[in-house]
């Protein structure tokens, strides 16, 4: 038992060690992040340096200087560097590390979202605790899907406030918009992720112009640096994958009231998208989704609910190309899907990668009403994680993932819908109402073949 015991202990102390290692690797690499971004130009490389110059950048042999997107600052001591690639490159490189390009048709697609760590207030999350803010092994485990591109809907960036004095769980943790806070929030424990696939990159919320706007612009933003920050810009396509994928900044949009001057400006871009997404199948990324419930509290023994996004909801109409497969969206701090059996777009919400979690809604989601519709199907979970698309003919699987990368849920979306668990399964018809009968069936046709195979075998054998 002794010797189980100290067994028991010498596991434990080499896993700590290990995470120590990581966590060390992760705060101590100051190497330049190389990574590319797709924009509605083309594929942007992108480099952040603690050098003087902009590195030189290899594209198919031929080697030239990056441009200069931003010198540093007080705030922003570091050099950010660009280039707008070739529509035909095949390959690109910095500094010997290669850049991933994005394939026509992407086979397996990552979304991950809502992944700093809180601090505002007094709500403050244990930045330092990766149990509390698992970003960083959430990251590596998502490095390691090996996606062809990945998706992030937004709120990089948390630290808005200082840490308290007597708050170990955050202690020596940066804030406000600036690169320490941003390096901290996420290039640094993004690090690995960043290189292995091609981003497309939404802003939240918390990247408007009256929290970290500046450093969204300056980082992370695929387009030329505009003079100042921008409260709205216009949406735009990726039409050079399929399915194209139109991005929507959402990011100052009013979660409590509609606006009339918010309204008119996504009116005046939903028809912008409804045209982009006219002909082609299209995904649509933005941060506050355009179809989410979350959960407020409880009065009365009964749970009280607020539905998003009014104003987005009252812009489009509702109305959308038969194209748009589905929404992508965070914003809300869980994962949720809601499908409408076709009539309209489902919604898929990844807002579980980081930012501390809210409560899922425990009213069946099917039992209320958005835009005038009641869900088909729902389902929601309140655990830390990320999303993994793989391409499966017409149609698209989706592993459900926590922190560690395994599953705690699978989907599927195709023909209008996205469906989870057991709502997920194949159905075969009226003669199989329960989904188990179709599995059971398949294990007896099998146990049935198996046994004639052994007679035929016991057959031969008398023959012989």
């Amino acid at each position: 038992m002794q010797r189980f015991s100290f067994f028991l202990k010498l596991c434990g102390a080499l896993v700590f060690a290990a995470l120590c290692l990581t966590q060390t690797a992760h705060a101590q690499n100051d190497a330049p992040f190389a990574f590319t971004i797709l924009g509605p130009d083309g594929v942007v490389a992108r480099v952040i340096t603690t050098d003087a110059q902009c590195p030189q950048i290899t594209v198919d042999g031929n080697t030239s200087a990056m441009n200069v997107r931003a010198a540093p600052d007080a705030d922003f001591p570091v050099m950010i560097c660009d280039t707008l690639l070739p529509k035909a490159t095949a390959s690109a490189s910095v500094n010997g590390q290669p850049l991933k390009l994005p394939p026509a048709k992407p086979g397996r697609v990552l979304v991950l979202g809502d992944t700093g760590c809180r601090l505002k207030g007094t709500a403050i999350q244990a930045c330092n605790d990766t149990t509390q803010w698992p970003f960083a092994p959430l990251a590596d485990s998502a490095a390691q899907t090996n996606p062809d591109l990945i998706i992030h809907v937004g709120d990089y960036h948390y630290r808005e406030s200082e840490c308290p004095a007597d708050n170990a769980g955050c202690a020596g943790s940066p804030f406000g918009d600036n690169w320490a806070a941003w390096d901290a929030d996420f290039f640094t424990p993004a690090r690995n992720l960043l290189a292995v696939a091609p981003w497309v990159i939404t802003p939240g919320n918390h990247e408007d112009c009256a929290r970290a706007g500046i450093g969204y612009f300056r980082l992370l933003d695929p387009r030329a640096l505009p003079a100042s920050c921008l409260q709205y810009t216009e949406p735009y396509a990726l039409d050079y994958i399929e399915p194209q994928i139109i991005v929507l900044d959402d990011s100052a949009v009013n979660d409590f009231a509609i606006e009339p001057d918010q309204l008119a400006v996504f009116q005046k871009q939903f028809q912008e998208i409804n045209a982009l997404a006219a002909n082609t199948p299209t995904w649509i990324a933005m941060h506050d989704p355009m179809y989410v419930f979350g959960h407020i509290g409880e009065k009365d023994g009964k749970e009280q609910t607020f539905i998003d996004q009014l104003t987005l909801q009252q812009a489009s109409n509702n109305m959308f190309p038969n194209t748009v497969q589905m929404f992508i969206g965070g914003h809300v701090h869980l994962f949720q899907v809601l499908s409408f059996d076709g009539t309209r777009p489902p919604q898929l919400v990844v807002g579980n990668s980081g930012t501390r979690l809210d409560k899922p809604v425990t009213t069946p989601l099917t039992e209320m009403e958005i835009a005038g519709m009641k869900p088909a199907y729902g389902t929601n979970a309140a655990q830390f994680g990320f999303v993994l698309l793989e391409r499966a003919g017409d149609k698209w699987t989706l592993a459900v993932k926590n922190v560690a990368g395994s599953n705690f849920d699978n989907c599927v979306l195709g023909g209008g819908t996205l469906l989870c668990g057991q709502a997920a399964l194949p159905q075969t018809g009226a003669d199989f109402g329960n989904q188990n009968q179709w599995w059971l069936t398949l294990v007896l046709i099998g146990g049935a073949m198996l046994l004639i195979g052994l007679a035929l075998a016991v057959r031969g054998m008398r023959r012989a």
